[in-house]
């Protein structure tokens, strides 16, 4: 029997909640890890906490196709979400591409067109507010990702854009009206050069964002790859974050922080603190 009031009696013996256990496998991880994993985690947290000044965007890009640049930019949304949650917007800078709300939320997101256009609101799920790529119908130029890009800014504190693979006019300005860049790319020799092509690229756009660019490794670590190759990194890479390879990052799988591994997860806080280390100051935290 339960009363309700100020004090609360059970009758029978006192039966504790069971334990979530995702908290359960996170206290198992946390006790592997070790002290010093587990201090610099704290790190990366306490960096990435912090509430960013004017309201900086993000643009991931990759010099090839198919090294992981969608699984980068959703997986660190996720993880400043998490900081800031209904803060933060992940939006495709690109037309015709694949669904970011499909990926993240299970349901088509409306297409950059329509919500630069003001007709339609960004999906929001996760703590994300995501907004996918325009369809070929109507192709994402200039002006419209101009608008794209300030309305989801004045709204949010934190804003990712997945600029992908496009090296053309309007890949091209994603790039220059970023705060930061993320290039992405897998350890393999093809895709390390065009990483480096990349970054030459971003000097031609503005010097300084080559010089504080991000090089973000995908699937660092997956059996089979050649042991030559697990390390390879561009050789112009200012600050280099390896993301290992993680099932729940590959095959498009709906994505979710939770059913990623403790590493998979520990890399992009550390992405995410990397990136708060140089746009970010302390306003009182997460």
């Amino acid at each position: 029997m339960v009363r309700v009031g100020p004090r609360r009696t059970v009758a029978g013996p006192a039966v504790r909640p069971a334990a979530s256990p995702g908290l359960i496998g996170r206290a198992i991880e946390a006790m592997r890890a070790g002290p010093a994993r587990v201090a610099r985690e704290r790190s990366w947290s306490a960096i990435a906490g912090r509430r960013p000044i004017g309201s900086p965007v993000v643009a991931f890009v990759a010099g090839k196709g198919g090294v992981g640049t969608t699984s980068a930019a959703a997986g660190l949304a996720l993880t400043t979400a998490a900081f800031w949650p209904g803060e933060v917007a992940l939006a495709d800078a690109r037309t015709g591409t694949a669904s970011l709300g499909l990926r993240i939320g299970g349901l088509s997101a409306p297409d950059a067109t329509a919500f630069a256009a003001g007709v339609v609101e960004p999906l929001r799920t996760a703590g994300v507010s995501i907004v996918d790529g325009a369809s070929w119908d109507t192709p994402l130029a200039r002006p419209t990702l101009a608008r794209l890009i300030a309305d989801l800014r004045e709204d949010h504190v934190f804003t990712v854009l997945d600029v992908g693979d496009d090296a053309g006019d309007t890949g091209h300005s994603a790039l220059a009206r970023a705060d930061r860049v993320v290039v992405v790319t897998t350890p393999e020799p093809d895709a390390v050069a065009a990483a480096e092509r990349t970054l030459d690229r971003l000097g031609g756009i503005d010097p300084s964002r080559a010089d504080t660019a991000i090089v973000a490794v995908t699937g660092a670590g997956r059996l089979g790859r050649r042991a030559g190759h697990r390390h390879a990194v561009p050789r112009n890479a200012a600050h280099v974050v390896r993301l290992p390879w993680d099932p729940g990052l590959s095959g498009g799988a709906g994505l979710e922080l939770d059913r990623l591994r403790r590493a998979t997860r520990a890399a992009f806080l550390e992405l995410a603190a990397a990136i708060g280390d140089e746009s970010a100051t302390v306003e009182g935290g997460a």
